[in-house]
């Protein structure tokens, strides 16, 4: 384990992998917790162009679980994006004369992340129309017999106070906002750390090797193997400090976020593995990293959520393995299990293969 040993020691000493492995996180993680404290509730912004009394009604429900903010529907992706809003709704106009007619309508909605930070909203708010919607069934297209028919159910129904369980130090809106911000560091660092290759053929060393018993195949897999324990340390370390030092809200199923990162990790060892064998020197696999790691962290919805993004974006963004990769630790750190998400595993996994084939093949060849 000669090679192994080495490389450790090699990446270790670089400040540049210090700076990727402990001192980013921490920044990051800093970024994602900060403001965090206190319990204050959904901010949902409603646009009402209907101006009905039964508009109004619907006000007053989300006023007892949220704080409304009644803002233009022009502003909604603006607020989204600044986090001034968490959840919007816009009540088109004439919704109400619809609904009594008994057609099929429905709020337009828009949510501020992928994850379930808005779900007792839209779940009550969900509840509360289909019971609308049967008052206006019954009223066969009556206004007056609707709204007495409403006035009933609102004097019988339970009042339910609203406490949020998403802000404050348990929010899973940080976590999954410092869940991306490890999956850019992990990009960035593991194409930083198998660089090594390319400064192991610049100084001979590639060659040199080979003039000991140290075979090719043992001299892959032992590189293979310091970048993967790299990556993992980082997420490793990543994880407990979330737990222990930052008390944030893994859900759950932590442990399963911890292997789907881990799986993660194993992808990215491939990639940067790839890269680095198919550039001639450190200049051009800097250059083929900032092309891939950037758009890879952008699209993929790490810096910003994808549903704010045109839908020509959110569909390329599809294809993109930090998509996969985010969206399946949201859905495990909102209660799912990694079954839910064996899709988004089975395509890393395929693509690591492919790219640590290719990579291992450029490798043999290499004089």
């Amino acid at each position: 384990m000669t090679v192994y040993l080495t490389n450790l020691k090699r990446l270790f000493r670089n400040k540049v992998n210090i700076l990727f492995v402990v001192i980013l996180p921490l920044i990051f993680m800093v970024i994602a917790f900060s403001g965090s404290n206190g319990t204050e509730p959904l901010k949902v912004t409603v646009v009402d162009k209907d101006s009905t009394e039964l508009s109004n009604k619907l006000i007053d429900n989300i006023k007892a679980k949220g704080k409304v903010i009644l803002d233009n529907e022009e502003n909604i992706q603006k607020n989204l994006v600044d986090n001034k809003t968490d959840y919007a709704i816009v009540i088109p106009k004439g919704f109400t004369e619809d609904l009594i007619a008994g057609k099929d309508i429905a709020l337009k909605s828009y949510e501020v992340k992928e994850g379930n930070a808005a779900m007792s909203i839209k779940l009550s708010l969900d509840g509360y129309l289909n019971n609308v919607k049967k008052i206006a069934s019954v009223s066969k297209g009556s206004k007056e017999e609707f709204y007495k028919g409403l006035s009933y159910y609102e004097q019988g129904s339970h009042k339910v106070q609203y406490e949020s369980v998403d802000k404050g130090v348990g929010n899973k809106s940080k976590t999954a906002a410092a869940l991306g911000f490890i999956v850019m560091n992990m990009l960035f660092l593991t194409t930083s750390t198998t660089n090594m290759l390319i400064k192991d053929k610049e100084k001979n060393l590639f060659t040199r090797y080979f003039t000991t018993p140290l075979t090719r195949g043992r001299y892959i897999v032992e590189n293979l193997l310091s970048f993967l324990t790299v990556s993992v340390v980082q997420v490793i370390l990543f994880f407990v400090l979330m737990k222990y030092m930052f008390k944030f809200n893994l859900g759950d199923r932590p442990f399963e976020i911890l292997i789907l990162f881990i799986i993660f990790a194993v992808f990215t060892v491939s990639l940067g593995l790839f890269i680095s064998t198919n550039s001639k020197d450190l200049r051009q696999s800097g250059a083929i990293s900032s092309l891939v790691n950037i758009p890879f962290a952008m699209l993929g919805g790490c810096f910003w959520p994808r549903d704010i993004m045109p839908n020509f974006l959110k569909t390329i963004s599809e294809f993109i393995p930090t998509t996969w990769i985010n969206v399946a630790s949201n859905e495990i750190l909102y209660g799912e299990s990694l079954s839910y998400v064996i899709n988004n595993i089975l395509f890393l996994a395929i693509l690591t293969v492919i790219l640590l084939i290719l990579s291992v093949r450029k490798l043999r060849n290499n004089d």
